[in-house]
């Protein structure tokens, strides 16, 4: 390019510079904390994180899984950020009025224990305290916790507007739960009532099925005589709770056995057993004949519900045998187990035992053995919420797009949701009964009970009397967590911000809450907004460890990332979690192999800064004063004006690559394929930028100079969603229009 050509561009084609405050010179040595704090600071200073419900343009939200109060950063949170953060900036540098919406969980069962092992450790517990007194410590812990926490959750850039953060236990969260206590009782799709329901010993909750982990064990199946039968069962401590014995219909072997009635030998002495046929017996268990304990698994109750059979409870809520057991009444199933073997091989009950692998269900926080147990609870039917759902899913961009049949196949298939936990952290159940008119606390529109959040100041209308006590249990954490697209907004109240970000445009979650949170926020949000919550849901996949295992503190095998922040800094490890980001795939690391891919792109960093040191730094000394003032141009390509045939090969060469990595990192920003974002980039940037037009621009370094600024300063913007902290540390020192990168326009093609 010839330098007469050069300074007419400039001349004629660019319009005067709006240059940066900061001198135009590198840091000698790159401290990168203190340059991810700066412009953190000054991010936040300048306002670039706050949505403005009043704008004209148009909104891009994104609602912030809210992490446990109690938890701090694994892998798979900095990843969900990192991810976040990516298209929260980039929509906003596209001109999108963005809301990046952080949010804290009060995480009912994990916090609850969690403080009563603090309070064992002072020498009292939850019971010496007494529910009053309890509250108030757990709420102190809350602010305890609650200082270090912002800052634990913003060190990997993320540019949330914090001024509208949100706690699940807030007074607005409070008001939207209260609505869909009321609204679900009001619409006949809540009621209580004994049920079987999985129970956790240790925690003393019910739990959900999805709340669940199932542990590969190596037990005994032990056979048993029952009469005429021979029966096989992993759990002979249950053989107390026997109200039947059950065989297939279309087993030939026992049809002769079916309606009758035995004297089988129990350790309690002899007693009278049915022999049914039902269809849930599988005839290659075992010997084909099962025990049915309606009591303790949810098969047998269905069975018992089916052919009007006892219950007889043998194992209470926390784990150990009733009084039915008889002299094993008060042992852990475990020891009632172990006890029970040599008397059931002497009164020659017990046959034979074979070595048996099987899957065991744990409660998927504390890993306890969980319990199938009746338990009188509160459930909302299902039924009515997943008809609306299933029918309006097509509207929902899943990514990947097979998740879309994966929930819609376990709506079909779903059963009443269990919502209330015994525990105090929570949205406590608002439901008052009058203690002298229904002592029982029974439920029903015609009973002495009042729905609301505080205690009632009327008088009940049986007695006139005010003797109002609420509810003991507290609301499933997923109640309110259900609602949390709606609530963060201010729903049930129609504010402006419901107005503009509702529904949102991006969520995104791990696959193992995908029943827990997200199908629930799409059956919640269709039931009371008649819209979807969220237009694009993004499942990214775990990562795992070498093994194939999921991180965790038991394992010893999680990796800190602040640790690799620490070590790499945040845009370096920002980097090495987007190679692992791509939709539903999961990925394996170890610190080992995190550690090279940071700092492989710590490296690319430091290609960054020495690309700016050539550019910025080293500018040819015989450059005109104009053409000194860099090279801005709105296009991202030499203006018509100009001409091809008038550019030099090289140059005409690195825009035109430009232009390609311009469309294809919009495309895969577009389609959330940040990893293959990335690897454009940096392809583009190292070798195509740096490697060759850069070396061979070294011998016309004047008249390739506006080139050099323009390419880099578009690479920059285009790099900017994933490596922020560098990228606007080097952005402002090229001659720039605005106050950040921030708030620079997305680069294209047009």
């Amino acid at each position: 390019m010839r330098k007469d050509f050069v300074l007419s561009l400039q001349n004629t084609l660019y319009p005067p510079q709006i240059y940066s405050s900061e001198i135009l010179t590198m840091d000698k040595i790159y401290d990168q904390t203190k340059i991810e704090q700066k412009w953190y600071k000054f991010w936040e200073e300048e306002g670039f994180f706050k949505a403005d419900p009043d704008s004209s343009k148009p909104a891009y939200g994104l609602l912030i899984p809210p992490p446990n109060l109690t938890g701090s950063p694994h892998l798979g949170h900095a990843m969900q950020h990192a991810i976040l953060d990516a298209v929260a900036r980039f929509k906003r540098i596209q001109g999108f009025d963005v809301l990046l919406l952080p949010g804290v969980d009060h995480a009912g069962i994990q916090f609850e224990g969690t403080l009563n092992k603090l309070l064992e450790k002072e020498g009292t517990s939850r019971q010496k305290l007494g529910r009053e007194e309890w509250l108030k410590r757990a709420w102190q812990f809350k602010e305890e916790i609650y200082k270090t926490f912002h800052d634990t959750w913003t060190v990997f850039g993320l540019s949330a507007d914090w001024s509208r953060e949100v706690f699940t236990l807030e007074p607005k969260v409070q008001r939207a739960v209260l609505e869909e206590f009321k609204s679900f009782w009001e619409q006949n799709l809540l009621y209580k009532g004994a049920y079987i329901v999985q129970w956790c010993p240790k925690d003393q909750t019910a739990i959900e099925d999805v709340e669940m982990e199932y542990e590969e064990r190596k037990d005994k199946l032990y056979y048993l005589q029952y009469g005429p039968l021979i029966i096989a069962t992993t759990r002979p401590e249950t053989k107390f709770g026997d109200t039947a014995m059950a065989v297939n219909p279309n087993d030939k072997r026992y049809e002769q056995f079916v309606g009758k009635e035995f004297e089988i030998k129990t350790l309690n002495g002899p007693r009278k057993m049915k022999v049914i046929a039902d269809k849930a017996i599988d005839p290659k268990f075992g010997t084909g004949a099962e025990k049915v304990t309606p009591g303790h698994d949810i098969l047998d109750y269905e069975i018992s519900k089916r052919h009007n059979l006892e219950i007889i409870h043998v194992i209470d809520k926390s784990g150990r045998l009733t009084k039915v057991a008889g002299k094993y009444a008060g042992m852990k199933f475990q020891e009632a187990r172990a006890a029970m073997i040599p008397e059931l091989k002497e009164k020659g009950i017990l046959i034979k035992e074979e070595d048996y692998v099987h899957s065991v269900p744990v409660c998927e926080r504390c890993k306890t053995t969980v319990e199938p147990i009746i338990s009188e609870e509160w459930f909302v039917k299902m039924k009515p919420l997943t008809q609306k759902a299933l029918k309006r899913m097509n509207e929902i961009n899943f990514v990947p797009k097979n998740y879309k049949k994966i929930l819609s196949d376990w709506m079909k298939e779903i059963h009443d949701w269990t919502i209330s936990r015994s525990l105090w952290w929570g949205h406590r159940i608002p439901v008052w009964y009058c203690q002298k008119c229904n002592p029982n606390h029974l439920v029903g529109k015609d009973k002495d009970m009042i729905i609301s959040l505080e205690k009632p100041g009327k008088n009940c209308q049986t007695c006139g009397q005010k003797h109002w006590v609420q509810d003991e249990q507290v609301l499933d954490t997923w109640f309110s967590s259900g609602l949390w697209p709606m609530a963060t907004l201010g729903w049930p109240q129609q504010s402006k911000e419901f107005e503009k970000y509702y529904p949102w445009q991006f969520e995104l979650s791990a696959p193992e809450i995908k029943y827990l949170w997200i199908a629930r926020m799409i059956m919640l949000g269709l039931h009371f907004t008649n819209k979807i919550p969220f237009e694009n849901m993004f499942f990214h996949g775990m990562i795992r460890d070498l093994q194939g295992r999921k991180f965790s503190k038991s394992l010893g095998n999680g990796i800190d990332p602040n640790k690799l922040r620490n070590q790499w800094g945040t845009d370096s490890t920002r980097m090495a979690l987007y190679t692992y980001s791509a939709p539903g795939r999961d990925g394996r690391a170890s610190r080992q192999t995190m550690d090279e891919r940071c700092k492989n792109f710590r490296n690319f960093g430091t290609k960054l800064r020495n690309i700016a040191r050539f550019i910025i730094e080293l500018k040819p000394s015989e450059a005109s004063p104009e053409l000194d003032s860099g090279f801005i141009q709105k296009k991202p390509w030499i203006p018509d004006q100009v001409g091809d045939d008038k550019l030099h090969p090289d140059d005409k060469k690195i825009l035109d690559q430009l232009n390609k990595t311009i469309q294809e990192v919009t495309k895969n920003l577009e389609g959330f394929n940040l990893h293959l974002a990335i690897e454009k980039l940096y392809e583009f940037i190292w070798h195509q930028f740096a490697d060759k037009y850069i070396e061979s621009a070294k011998n016309r370094r004047t008249e390739a100079q506006p080139i050099l600024e323009y390419v880099f300063k578009t690479s920059l913007e285009l790099l900017h969603p994933f490596m922020p902290f560098i990228t606007e540390e080097l952005w402002q020192k090229l001659p720039h229009r605005g106050k950040s990168i921030m708030a620079t326009s997305w680069p294209s093609t047009k």
